[in-house]
């Protein structure tokens, strides 16, 4: 009993932790929204949405992979091989952290806005230290310091920023986004020191310096394919913001913010129940009893698919109320919000079929179709937006989400002879329900 509560209680601690960051996120928004002009708000949105994707960019996928490696190399004790490949990941993130830095300044001499080259910039700066913090997360977890790994991306910086956002409406200091901008970067190296600090030994960056082998084209390869699976999954809300701010007014980029971020929250919620099916779906996988694993699908999907129905249905009914909280220019959200709801419907109604292919190892293979799919949603926007403005981005981010899924499916099907996804086995699925 004592060993499950051990696995339990960090699971639940994590999600507690993202749901936290989640509401902090969300306050931040509708503080923004509420004292600022939109103008300001769209810059102050797409320097958060900056941030938080070239981050997950300069990691080059070590961080996420990172959480494979690193743990299996501390529980096997190999510490010259943990060595070398947090090297490895923090040389290819100082070249790629050093190119991003250059090209947000080489933005200044480009004939843009200055509100947008000045939230790509400042997004950038941040960026940095945030990947930082990323990859100590994966160290943190390698060392079952659970917390560290968690809260101070997930809970303390974002709560630190709705803090400032808080201090400057008290001030009466909301004429300008630029303190938000120029905070992004502190609040993270803060983050970033405190985590090092706390860390201590086991801080990444007292792996820098060492002689041994450079693994670089080891892991390279692996992490790139883990570096765009990660963007279609975590951080597609802002992406989406990140080429609106190149396409719309920063008016209009705070509109879209407001839509898309509210259904992001909702997909949150709506496939949290993946995060605790995973253990069960492994063991599933390695039962001889297909209805095992139907069973579990099953549930997974109906539960998750129930919560996006409901959401759709009550924004359908409730959305103008919604978005009349953060102000009546935000109403105009209201129809690209539906339609990023039906996105975020089409993701769970995938199911878990990415997670399978990640079980068997094809995540080489899912990779070119998540770059495939940021493709098509760069060049359905370009075409899109410029004609329908903000319902031209929520059209073409719903095109890429369902190319997404209905390809995802498709390769599962292929490799494994099987899909995870609400739509595979209706008939098996028919009789289970029949049967209880």
């Amino acid at each position: 009993m004592h060993s499950f509560w051990r696995l339990l209680l960090p699971i639940f601690g994590l999600m507690g932790a993202r749901l936290a960051g989640a509401g902090f996120g969300f306050l931040s928004q509708l503080a923004l929204a509420r004292a600022f002009a939109p103008h300001e708000v769209g810059i102050a949105f797409l320097a958060i949405s900056v941030t938080t994707f070239v981050s997950i960019l300069l990691t080059g996928g070590y961080h996420t992979i990172g959480l494979t490696y690193l743990a299996r190399f501390e529980a096997w004790g190999r510490r010259r091989l943990r060595d070398a490949f947090l090297r490895a990941a923090l040389r290819d993130m100082s070249w790629l952290s050093g190119a991003a830095v250059l090209l947000a300044c080489l933005l200044w001499l480009l004939p843009i806005e200055r509100g947008i080259a000045a939230a790509a910039f400042w997004g950038t700066l941040a960026a940095v230290p945030v990947a930082l913090i990323r990859l100590n997360n994966s160290m943190a977890n390698a060392q079952r310091r659970f917390t560290l790994s968690y809260a101070p991306d997930f809970v303390v910086r974002p709560a630190l920023l709705l803090g400032l956002i808080g201090m400057l409406i008290v001030l009466s200091a909301n004429q300008s986004a630029m303190p938000v901008l120029v905070a992004l970067p502190v609040i993270a190296l803060a983050v970033a020191i405190g985590q090092g600090m706390m860390l201590g030994r086991d801080n990444v960056l007292a792996r820098w310096r060492g002689a041994g082998a450079d693994l670089r084209g080891h892991y390279r390869s692996r992490a790139l394919a883990m570096l765009a699976v990660t963007i279609v999954s975590g951080a597609t809300a802002d992406l989406v913001v990140l080429i609106a701010g190149f396409l719309l007014s920063p008016a209009e980029v705070a509109v879209l913010g407001v839509g898309i971020r509210i259904a992001a929250l909702v997909g949150f919620f709506a496939l949290a129940s993946q995060q605790f099916v995973l253990r069960d779906l492994v063991a599933a996988r390695s039962n001889a009893d297909p209805a095992v694993l139907n069973r579990l699908l099953l549930r997974t999907n109906l539960a998750g698919a129930g919560t996006m129905a409901v959401a759709i249905g009550a924004a359908l009914l409730l959305g103008n109320l919604v978005l009349a909280l953060f102000g009546e220019a935000y109403r105009d959200a209201y129809l690209p919000m539906v339609i990023f709801l039906c996105s975020q419907g089409v993701r769970v109604l995938g199911g878990l079929n990415a997670q399978l292919l990640a079980l068997s190892g094809h995540q080489i293979r899912s990779a070119a179709l998540c770059i495939a799919a940021l493709g098509l949603l760069v060049v359905a926007s370009m075409f899109l937006t410029p004609v329908l403005g903000i319902l031209g981005m929520a059209i073409a981010t719903l095109v890429a989400e369902i190319f997404w899924a209905v390809s995802l499916a498709v390769l599962t099907q292929r490799l494994e002879g099987r899909r995870a996804d609400l739509f595979s086995g209706w008939p098996q699925h028919h009789f289970l329900i029949q049967q209880r």
